[in-house]
């Protein structure tokens, strides 16, 4: 490619160019680029200040006064580069609306693809031999978090950006494996079953389970991996190292692995990770209900699940329910409250609907 006759307008319109400035791919192409062409590095730093600027508009179809903020923007941009002060040339009109035109259009494009997947997530379906026709994935493009159900009755909570995949049709055999493979933040509670082990996948981390609740840190970009017990126990191990289990780990313990040395501490959760409230782990309360109404028991679980739970408010409002609901996945809490409230559930996706007659006082046994 000769990039001696491309002009500013031409790097906003390369993919490859507008990737190098988002995601830093290609870094080294670039680099060399902008240290072969001495005479492009204008027009290179003033496509990167319409890229950067044009990213933090919301929408694809600018407005006069979206216009005049981009070009702000780009001015910020220019006068905050660390090289060199450059010289905005003044183009005519079309010139610019060409790379305006390429630049929304592309962030359109941009913003509506899916995302890519981590390459460390990539390397263990690989490694896994698992082709997308042999698996399921769930990803949470949303920004709030998304509850999973596992065909094996387990939940998932997934933080936003995160993904799982798992092999389909689930684990049919008596005494398979159930395997999950993990990138970003996630909460899980595991249907028990002393047959079938349960295990994550996540990063370099293998964390295998039985029956139990935990929280698993794992994102592409950072340096370590964490999981928290809720209840229950889990066995750690460390994929390059084999299946030797480094850690056991039991209710409120967490395990911390250093990506870069494989070491793994072990470390006493205080508080409880039920209580944590971060972006980075979910927020799933203890479910443990004294006489408590119906109203609040459904808006912990919408809270904790990010599901919406349709029910007839006025009929269950003298409703009070008294219930220990730990590590059951989410589909056997809303089993449990319907059968103490005498109602039919139907669960679709994230939409749950109750149908009750009324109610008495209610004690939850599990």
């Amino acid at each position: 490619m000769d990039y001696s006759v491309y002009d500013t307008a031409d790097f906003v319109c390369d993919d490859s160019f507008v990737a190098w400035v988002k995601e830093g791919k290609d870094s080294a192409h670039w680099s060399a680029i902008f240290a072969e062409y001495p005479t492009q590095r204008e027009a290179m730093e003033q496509a990167k200040a319409i890229i950067l600027a044009a990213a933090q508009l919301p929408a694809f179809q600018l407005s006069a006064t979206e216009e005049q903020a981009l070009w702000e923007d780009i001015h910020m941009h220019m006068e905050q580069h660390d090289s060199t002060p450059v010289k905005i040339r003044r183009y005519s009109y079309w010139y610019w609306a060409a790379a305006l035109l390429c630049i929304t259009a592309g962030a359109a494009i941009w913003w509506l693809r899916p995302a890519q997947a981590p390459a460390a997530y990539s390397r263990l379906l690989e490694a896994a031999s698992l082709e997308k026709n042999e698996r399921m994935e769930e990803i949470n493009e949303e920004e709030h978090p998304r509850t999973v159900s596992l065909p094996d009755g387990s939940s998932v909570v997934l933080q936003p950006g995160a993904r799982i995949s798992y092999p389909f049709p689930g684990c049919p055999e008596r005494n398979c494996k159930r395997e999950v493979y993990l990138s970003g933040a996630a909460y899980f509670e595991i249907s028990r079953n002393t047959l079938q082990p349960f295990i994550v996948y996540a990063n370099e981390m293998v964390i295998n389970v039985l029956g139990t609740s935990f929280n698993v840190r794992a994102y592409e970009q950072d340096s370590l991996v964490e999981v928290h017990v809720k209840t229950g126990k889990i066995s750690v191990s460390v994929q390059p190292l084999g299946d030797k289990v480094v850690a056991n780990l039991s209710a409120n313990q967490q395990a911390v692995l250093k990506r870069n040395t494989l070491a793994v501490a072990v470390l006493q959760t205080i508080p409880p990770v039920s209580t944590r409230k971060t972006e980075d782990v979910a927020v799933v309360n203890s479910f443990e209900f004294s006489d408590t109404p119906v109203d609040s028991v459904m808006a912990a679980i919408e809270h904790a699940y990010g599901v919406h739970i349709s029910y007839d408010k006025a009929l269950l409002a003298g409703c009070r329910l008294t219930a220990s609901l730990t590590d059951e996945p989410l589909h056997e809490k809303i089993r449990l409250i319907c059968k103490a409230l005498e109602a039919g559930c139907i669960i679709e996706g994230d939409e749950i609907t109750l149908t009750a007659k009324g109610c008495r006082p209610n004690v939850i046994e599990n």
